[in-house]
C-alpha cells in the first residue's frame, strides 16, 4: 500500500474534535456580555443616522422628538418652567440631546437582552446569523414600532411638510418601523460578525483569523463612521434650529407703531425645528360636528370671500411693562365663512379644536369662539403668511392669549368634548386675556418745569379700551389719558399724556387701563405662571 504524504508547505488540517469544540458556559456569558453592547451601539449609532436623514430630509420626526413631546404633555407646568429654567439658555436643544444620549444608551443596553435571547453557542459556526437570531431581531423590531405608535399616537402626527394628519401618523409610523428595523438587522449582523467562530473545514488558521478580524475592524468601522454621522446630523438639525423662539417687539424712538411689521412681530414656538408645509400637499380638514366635512386645497381656501383685520397678538408669558406683544393687519376667511361652506355647525358642537401640522392643538369652548369672530389668516400685513408665523394658515382668536392661536393649521375639528393640548395638560390658563397697559416713555430722566409726553399701549382684546388713566405719584391720584383712534376693535389702543414736573425728585408713574366692559385692570401682581400676568405698570423717572 502506497503511503500518505503531506507537503511540508501545506497548513495543518485542524483535527475534527476541535471543531466541534464549544466554549464552556461561563467563557461564553463573558464573551457574550462583552460584545454584545459593542454590536448594539453600532445598530444604535447608524439607526441614529438613518432616523436624522429622515427628518431632515423627509420631515418625519425621529423617535427623541416623539419621545419629548410625549414627555411634556405628562408634566405640569411648573415642572415644566422648572426645566426650561434649568437648562436655559439651551432650553430645548439640551433636553433634546440627553434624550438622544438615553435613546443611544438604552439601545446599546439591549444588545444584552438580544445576545440572552439569541442565545449563540460559541464558538459560533460562520458569520450568517440562525434562524433564532433573525426571530429575536424581528421580535426586537415588531415590538419598538409597536411600542413607538401606541405611546407617541397622539404625537405620529407631526411632520414638517404639511402632510394631513391621517398621512402624517402613516408616514411617522412607516419612519419608527424604518429606525427600528435599522437597527435590529444592524445588531443581528453585527453581533454574528463579532462572536468567535470556529474554525472551518479547509480554511487555514491564519486567514480565519484575518476574517475574524476584518469583521469586527468592519464593526468598529460602523460605530465610528455613525457616530461622525451623528455628530454631522446633530450640527445640521442646529443649524435649522428655530433660534428667533422669544423674539420681542421692540421700540422705535420710544414708542409703539400701530402696526408691527412681520420681521419684528414677536415669534414664540414649541418647536426646535418649525414646519416647512408644501401647499401641494398641505390641506385644510374641517371636520367633525359639521353638517358636511371636507378639505380645502391652499388654493380653494383662497378662493372663499375674504376680509382684512388687525388683531393685536399677547403671548401668555408676555409680562406686565413686556414685548411679547404685537399687532398686524391679517387677511383671510372668517370662522362663520367657513362653516357656511360646510353646512354649519350641528347642534351639539360644544367644543372647537384647532389642529396644526407640528402636532400642537389648542381647544375652546364653541360658542365663546364663535362670538370673537376669528379668522384664518393667509396673509399679514398685505404679504403671504411668512413661515415662522405659520404658512399657509394660522387662525387668530380674538380676546384669548396667543397660544390659543395656533400657527401651521391642518384641522379644524367641531366636537361634543374637550380635546387637550400641550398646555391644558400641563394646566395653562386658556380663558380670556387679562387687560395690560404699559408705559413705554419716558425712560429717562426728564427736566423740571419742561412738559414731557407719556404714552404707551393698553390691551384688553376684543372687549376694547374705554380709559387710560395715569399717575405720578405710585398710583395715589389718577389723570385720564387721552386715546389715540384704534384700528379695530381687536388691536391695542396707543395712548398719551402730557406731563409738566414741577419738582425735583425721584416719580414712579403708573398706568392702569379699563376695559370696553367698565372693568378697570386689577392691581393684584400675578405672575405669567400658568394664568398670565397681572398688575400694574410702573417706571421711576427722576427729574432733575
Amino acid at each position: 500500500m502506497g503511503h500518505i504524504t503531506q507537503s511540508s508547505e501545506a497548513e495543518p488540517v485542524q483535527p475534527a474534535g476541535e471543531t466541534r469544540r464549544s466554549y464552556s458556559l461561563v467563557k461564553a456569558l463573558i464573551i457574550s456580555a462583552l460584545l454584545a453592547p459593542g454590536a448594539s451601539l453600532a445598530a444604535s449609532l447608524f439607526s441614529v443616522v438613518v432616523m436624522s436623514i429622515l427628518r431632515l430630509a423627509a420631515g418625519i420626526p425621529t423617535p427623541v422628538e416623539l419621545f419629548a413631546d410625549f414627555y411634556l404633555k405628562h408634566i405640569n407646568v411648573h415642572t415644566f418652567i422648572g426645566l426650561l429654567n434649568e437648562f436655559f439658555p439651551n432650553s430645548k436643544t439640551a433636553p433634546l440631546g440627553l434624550a438622544l444620549l438615553g435613546m443611544i444608551g438604552i439601545g446599546t443596553a439591549l444588545g444584552l437582552l438580544y445576545a440572552a435571547l439569541a442565545w449563540v453557542k460559541l464558538p459560533a459556526s460562520g458569520y450568517r446569523p440562525g434562524r433564532r437570531e433573525w426571530f429575536v431581531a424581528y421580535c426586537f423590531i415588531s415590538a419598538m414600532t409597536l411600542l413607538g405608535i401606541i405611546l407617541f399616537w397622539d404625537e405620529l402626527r407631526q411632520n414638517l411638510f404639511g402632510f394631513t394628519i391621517m398621512w402624517a401618523r402613516f408616514i411617522t409610523a412607516l419612519g419608527l418601523l424604518v429606525d427600528f428595523s435599522v437597527y435590529g438587522v444592524t445588531l443581528c449582523l453585527a453581533y454574528r460578525a463579532l462572536l468567535p467562530k470556529r474554525p472551518a473545514a479547509g480554511v487555514a488558521p491564519a486567514v480565519q483569523g484575518r476574517r475574524q478580524l476584518l469583521s469586527r475592524v468592519g464593526v468598529a468601522a460602523l460605530s465610528v463612521g455613525s457616530g461622525l454621522g451623528t455628530l454631522g446630523a446633530v450640527r445640521n438639525y442646529l443649524d435649522r434650529y428655530a433660534a428667533y423662539d422669544g423674539l420681542q417687539t421692540p421700540l422705535h424712538n420710544n414708542a409703539t407703531a400701530p402696526i408691527t411689521t412681520n420681521d419684528e412681530h414677536y415669534v414664540v414656538t414649541q418647536n426646535t425645528l418649525d414646519p416647512t408645509p408644501n401647499v401641494d400637499v398641505w390641506r385644510l380638514e374641517v371636520t367633525g360636528l359639521v353638517v358636511q366635512e371636507g378639505t380645502l386645497t391652499y388654493a380653494q381656501l383662497q378662493q372663499l370671500p375674504s376680509t382684512s383685520r388687525a388683531i393685536t397678538l399677547e403671548c401668555i408669558s408676555n409680562g406686565v411693562g413686556s414685548h411679547l406683544m404685537s399687532t398686524a393687519v391679517w387677511q383671510g376667511v372668517t370662522l362663520n365663512t367657513l362653516l357656511d361652506k360646510h353646512g354649519g355647525a350641528m347642534p351639539n358642537a360644544r367644543y372647537i379644536a384647532f389642529h396644526s401640522v407640528d402636532g400642537y392643538t389648542s381647544c375652546l369652548p364653541f360658542n365663546e369662539v364663535l362670538a370673537a369672530d376669528p379668522l384664518f389668516a393667509w396673509r399679514m400685513n398685505g404679504a403671504q403668511l411668512p413661515q415662522r408665523h405659520g404658512f399657509p394658515l394660522r387662525v387668530l382668536i380674538p380676546g384669548r392669549y396667543g397660544e390659543e392661536s395656533p400657527k401651521w393649521l391642518t384641522r379644524v375639528e367641531l366636537t361634543n368634548h374637550f380635546v387637550s393640548g400641550i398646555y391644558a395638560s400641563q394646566g395653562w390658563y386658556y380663558g380670556q386675556l387679562h387687560t395690560t397697559s404699559r408705559i413705554d416713555r419716558p425712560n429717562g430722566p426728564v427736566r423740571r418745569g419742561q412738559p414731557v409726553e407719556v404714552g404707551g399701549i393698553a390691551f384688553a382684546g376684543n372687549r376694547g379700551i374705554q380709559m387710560v388713566e395715569v399717575s405720578t405719584d405710585d398710583g395715589m391720584t389718577w389723570q385720564q389719558a387721552q386715546l389715540k383712534p384704534t384700528l379695530s376693535p381687536d388691536a391695542w389702543v396707543l395712548w398719551t399724556w402730557q406731563w409738566t414736573p414741577a419738582q425735583l425728585g425721584t416719580y414712579t408713574l403708573v398706568v392702569r387701563a379699563t376695559d370696553g366692559t367698565g372693568e378697570t385692570q386689577t392691581s393684584q401682581v400675578q405672575r405669567t405662571v400658568p394664568d398670565g400676568a397681572t398688575g400694574y405698570h410702573k417706571v421711576t423717572v427722576q427729574v432733575v
